[in-house]
Parts: structure tokens; C-alpha cells; sequence
């Protein structure tokens, strides 16, 4: 990437690692706004499974991509790279510098590195690998993408049925993997990406996750979950509610699993999908990591946070 493309800050880690409140301190140092790079918390009436910023965060900075969807609003990482990409040129050009911050890996991924789109989702093939993977387990379509896309393969894990349902979806349609597609037709951020990210220690990390899931359930996420089920929605038509604190929540209500149970699954739920997301992060050796612990002043954290961006050219709006 050229040099001289302005740089623009993203701020990442897995969840639970404090990216709200230490976002919250960088964008108002800076006077900008932020963009941010989750894909649940897209959508409305969501707000507390997602741990969307409250009300009062969202007055004091401005942020993009926030409770902007209905849940059943089809919108695939492709189709955020293209409007959050539109947003940051935008802002750009008025003099501002937006901060991304999330920790979707696929949503970053499609504004920091080259940029690509594919062929339009199938919803019925879609449906049939969904079939699939529920009977004969997602390895096998991993299993099945290793024979025709190696490269894809590699990258992806086993387990991310997302992605693998993505490549493979692309391989059915054009005949050509994705790896291959992903060459032909890059392209790059108009702008110099400088990634930071929030790293804990395990413990810590787990500890943090185990307060914020009981956090949830005591703030009402049983009642959201039973607005959403009382409009119909359910995990079939609505990707947001087949994910880590919506499962759970519609196990206990549909009387699957006592309360407790759900507790269970719900933390280590989302334990499991912090270390994806660390895995994931982990990969990118453009990242600046940055030691947080408990007792650590947030502010102490936005000091070096903000060392990094200023090291990499950026000054703010």
C-alpha cells in the first residue's frame, strides 16, 4: 500500500476486550466519528445481545453502521465493505478521519485489505448447504472445499460455517474458487489501514465475558429476545439470532435447557467465540497489540493506543 494514502485508525479485539468505552475516549481526543465494524450490531432492537453502545454513548460520538437493519434484512460482509468504504471516502472528504472499530474479523477484513465481492447470494443453494452441514457436520463441506479450493481451504477453519458456505457458494456458481477470484479481482482500501488491538490476559478476558453475560441476562436480554420471537423472527429467516446470546436464550424459552444451562452455554459460548476472534486477529501481522489488565486506567490504554496512529502519520480531523 502506498504511503501517501491517508491512514485510517481501526481499533479490534475480540469481545468483551473494551473497545466501546476505550473508542469512545480515542474518537473524542481526536474529533472524529466512528465506523463501526460489527455485524450484529447492525441491527435494531438488538441492542443489548450485541452490546451495542448505549444511547447515551451514541450522543456523545457520532457512529455509522449502528441499528441500522431490521433483524431479517439480508446484508452479507460484501454489501458493509461497499456502503462503509462509500462512508469513510466520504467523511474523508470533509475533513475527517473516521476511527473503525469492531471485532467482526470479515467486516475489518473488508475495509483493511482488497476488497471483494463475488457473485450475488443464492438463497437456495444456500438453503441446500445449510441442509447439508446440519447432516453430515461442517467438516465435511470444509472437507469438500479442500478439494477444490486448497488455498480457501487453508484459511478458513473448520468450524467457520460462514465462510465456508460463502466459498463454497462461489464455487458452485462461477466454477472458479474463491482464492482465485480474490486475485483477479482485488481491490485495495483507498486509504492506509493502521490496526491496533486490545489484548487480555486469557483469565482476565474470561472473567470480563463471564460478567458481561449475567450483565446481559440481569439488563433484560430474555425480554429482547421474546420481542424478537414475538415478531416472528426466528434463527432460520434471521442470521443475527443463530449466534452466541440468542441461541441460548431462545433454548431456555422454548424450555430446551433450565436457566442455569443457559448461563452455562451462553458464557462459554462466547468464550469460544472470543478465542475465534483472537485466532483470527492474531493472523494479521499489521496489528499493533496493545497489553490491557484489569486496574489498567482506560485512559493509560487510549495514550498508547493514540502513540500508534500519531507513529503512523495520522493527527486526527
Amino acid at each position: 500500500m502506498a504511503d501517501n494514502l491517508p491512514p485510517v485508525p481501526f481499533l479490534v479485539g475480540p469481545t468483551a476486550s473494551g473497545k466501546t468505552a476505550l473508542s469512545l475516549i480515542l474518537a473524542e481526543r481526536l474529533g472524529t466519528e466512528i465506523i463501526s465494524a460489527d455485524s450484529r450490531q447492525l441491527y435494531r432492537g438488538m441492542a443489548l445481545g450485541t452490546a451495542q453502545p448505549t444511547p447515551a454513548e451514541l450522543a456523545q460520538v457520532p457512529h455509522h453502521f449502528i441499528a441500522c437493519l431490521e433483524p431479517d434484512e439480508p446484508f452479507s460482509a460484501g454489501e458493509y465493505g461497499r456502503q462503509a468504504r462509500a462512508k469513510i471516502l466520504e467523511l474523508l472528504g470533509r475533513g475527517i478521519v473516521p476511527l473503525v472499530v469492531g471485532g467482526s474479523g470479515l467486516y475489518v477484513s473488508a475495509l483493511a485489505d482488497d476488497f471483494f465481492t463475488g457473485p450475488s447470494a443464492d438463497p437456495a443453494l444456500r438453503d441446500r448447504l445449510k441442509l447439508r452441514a446440519q447432516s453430515e457436520g461442517v467438516h465435511k463441506l470444509h472437507e469438500e472445499l479442500k478439494a477444490v479450493d486448497p488455498e480457501a481451504a487453508a484459511r478458513i477453519m473448520p468450524t467457520d460455517y460462514r465462510r465456508i458456505e460463502r466459498a463454497l457458494e462461489i464455487w458452485q456458481l462461477t466454477g472458479l474458487p474463491i482464492s482465485a477470484l480474490r486475485k483477479s479481482q482485488a481491490n485495495p482500501p483507498p486509504y492506509r489501514p493502521v490496526l491496533v488491538g486490545l489484548e487480555w490476559p486469557r483469565a482476565e478476558l474470561y472473567a470480563r465475558i463471564e460478567r458481561r453475560c449475567r450483565q446481559m441476562l440481569d439488563e433484560g436480554l430474555l425480554d429482547e429476545v421474546r420481542s424478537l420471537v414475538d415478531r416472528g423472527l426466528t434463527p432460520a429467516q434471521c442470521n443475527a439470532l443463530d449466534s452466541v446470546g440468542y441461541v441460548e436464550p431462545l433454548q431456555y424459552l422454548h424450555g430446551e435447557i433450565d436457566y442455569e444451562e443457559m448461563v452455562r452455554l451462553f458464557t462459554r459460548n462466547t468464550r469460544r467465540f472470543a478465542k475465534r476472534q483472537i485466532s483470527w486477529f492474531k493472523r494479521d501481522a499489521r496489528i499493533a497489540w496493545v497489553e490491557m489488565r484489569e486496574g489498567r486506567p482506560v485512559e493509560a490504554a487510549a495514550g498508547e493506543v493514540l502513540a500508534v496512529y500519531q507513529n503512523a502519520g495520522y493527527a486526527g480531523r
